[in-house]
């Protein structure tokens, strides 16, 4: 996560902090507000829609907490609609299938669970530059990932009865279980099996992999998964 000092001395860092947790967020805020040129421009809790805040106040870096249900479903929207915002992962478990769930939703980088603050500032102003940021560990898996991709892998919502494709679609919306049977009148059970079925057809062990693996599998990834 090594900053090479490619940043303009005296240019702002405008940064939006987006974690479902308040206090998470507003002491994030507190914090990175000591560390010029860094500038929070606001914090919100991203199961709200975000977006208008984020075209309000031109933040160069959302800093969004993917933790927890649907937790990269915002960074994918802000990466299709606003591609000039940066968005930096934050809560990340550097293992293999969430680093690469955070570059097929269109993260710029992530910042792993044992990062320091350090760590965060760096990463932030390296995103502010262009770069991505990586642990080296995870660099292997990612072009391996490329590589599969390169080489024809099925299209990922292929492989999804349309049902599926449904559930999928309302995963990507942050619906829960709960929601999504009295969405399509069917039992919570069926809908836990269909889950199921999704994860193990993706091959992945989280519902925000699996909707980050079929957002990157559509030419056009404004759209929705259905078919």
């Amino acid at each position: 996560m090594a900053y090479d000092g490619m940043l303009e001395a005296n240019k702002t860092i405008r940064v939006f902090v987006a974690s479902r947790v308040r206090l998470y967020r507003e002491s994030l805020a507190r914090l990175l507000s000591l560390h010029p040129p860094i500038y929070v421009v606001g914090a919100a809790d991203p199961t709200e829609d975000i977006l208008p805040s984020l075209v309000k106040m031109v933040p160069d870096v959302l800093l969004l907490d993917v933790s927890g249900r649907g937790g990269l479903s915002p960074g994918a929207r802000v990466a299709v609609r606003l591609p000039h915002i940066r968005v930096l992962g934050l809560a990340v478990e550097d293992v293999e299938p969430q680093v690469i769930a955070c570059a097929e939703a269109g993260l710029a980088g992530y910042i792993p669970c044992n990062a320091s603050v350090e760590d965060l500032i760096a990463a932030v102003r390296s995103v502010t530059v262009g770069e991505t940021v990586c642990s080296s560990a995870m660099a292997g898996g990612l072009f391996r990932h490329v590589g599969q991709v390169a080489l024809g892998r099925p299209a990922q919502v292929a492989l999804l009865t349309c049902r599926q494709q449904q559930i999928a679609q309302l995963i990507d919306e942050g619906l829960s279980n709960k929601e999504i049977a009295r969405r399509l009148s069917l039992g919570v059970s069926t809908v836990k099996n269909h889950v199921h079925n999704i994860l193990d057809r993706l091959e992945v062990t989280r519902r925000a992999e699996a909707v980050a693996r079929l957002r990157v599998s559509r030419p056009d990834r404004t759209q929705s998964f259905l078919v």
